[in-house]
């Protein structure tokens, strides 16, 4: 099971690297049609970012990898590099930006998680048996875990400002204004989070 996961991650890998190295050279030969170059470049190099943190010390599991490739394929080959973004209505409002923002709210409550187990020992407590373990306050766990989610929604409402200002992209202005897609965005990844996060909560 450990290796079929294994080799699910590395070819979802792989597969969205190629696909951010055709998209650039299809800017080069229609830069028309494909103008988002800072976009193609950032999915190639987007999928190996858990590999980065893992030689920092900060190891990520194959399930949690796997899940990071799809949302990768959803908000940024998708809604990015296809425009989804901008071209997918419902009932006459963009949808696309707001599912990814909410799958973002679910994704950052399981890497919350992970971080929390992995670095976070807790309290010492004595079980029925009189053994002692190491567990963690589910309110503390819940506290972190929503924190977390707003801290990432607020980081890549930044990252857009960014890549709008850099770029001269619209990330930040597909409904009426720019504030309001940023603070529905946020408001959508947080309550997503917090959904998440009760049963997250528990050692």
């Amino acid at each position: 099971m450990k290796k079929s996961q294994d080799k699910i991650n590395l070819i979802l890998k792989i597969l969205i690297a190629l696909s951010g190295v055709g998209f650039t050279i299809a800017h080069f030969i229609d830069p028309v049609a494909w103008p988002k170059t800072y976009s193609y470049l950032v999915t190639i190099v987007l999928p190996f970012i858990p590999d980065f943190f893992g030689k920092l010390g900060f190891k990520t599991s194959t399930r949690l990898q796997i899940a990071f490739s799809l949302f990768l394929v959803l908000s940024m080959i998708m809604g990015i590099d296809f425009d989804l973004y901008k071209n997918w209505y419902i009932f006459g409002n963009p949808c696309f930006d707001k599912i990814a923002h909410a799958v973002s709210g679910v994704m950052a409550a399981f890497v919350a998680k992970e971080i929390l187990d992995q670095n976070y020992e807790g309290k010492e407590v004595k079980t029925g048996s009189n053994a002692r373990i190491k567990r963690y306050s589910s309110c503390f766990s819940w506290i972190f875990i929503v924190s977390f989610v707003a801290l990432t929604a607020a980081g890549w409402e930044c990252f857009e400002f960014l890549y709008d200002q850099i770029t001269g992209g619209t990330m930040q202005e597909l409904i009426s204004s720019g504030l309001d897609d940023t603070m529905w965005d946020i408001l959508g990844a947080l309550i997503c989070g917090i959904i998440s996060a009760f049963p997250l909560s528990k050692k």
